[in-house]
């Protein structure tokens, strides 16, 4: 079963304006920066699982997620985007096991450029 965050994310865009000033909605899409996994149930309890493995190859940093272990709580990913705050949760499926994600990094540990994640 394949399961992944989006690879862009549209995002609208309202200004809160002062008394006598007019804004306009603005769509921007934007890419998948990083994705994290949890368990637990979102924006309730939930606890962030770090990666059972992390391999750097150039300037990829490739994390993997071994999900067996983890099935007594529900599973759940969210994803980040580039230039904007607002994110995206979805529960893992069963029959998912494993996840990665695919970042670029600088050296520095900023993530750069475009970000992957697939699950089977």
């Amino acid at each position: 079963m394949a399961f992944a965050c989006p690879a862009t994310l549209t995002v609208t865009e309202q200004a809160q304006t002062p008394e006598g000033w007019a804004g306009t909605a603005v769509k921007a899409e934007h890419a998948l920066q990083a994705a994290k996994i949890y368990n637990g149930n979102p924006g309730k309890e939930e606890y962030d699982l770090r990666p059972d493995d992390e391999a750097q190859k150039g300037k990829s940093l490739l994390l993997t997620w071994i999900l067996k272990d983890y099935r007594t709580m529900n599973l759940f990913v969210r994803c980040f985007y580039y230039d904007t705050k607002a994110t995206v949760t979805a529960n893992i499926p069963a029959p998912v096991n494993k996840c990665s994600v695919t970042l670029e990094m600088k050296a520095d540990g900023t993530i750069v450029g475009k970000s992957q994640m697939k699950c089977e």
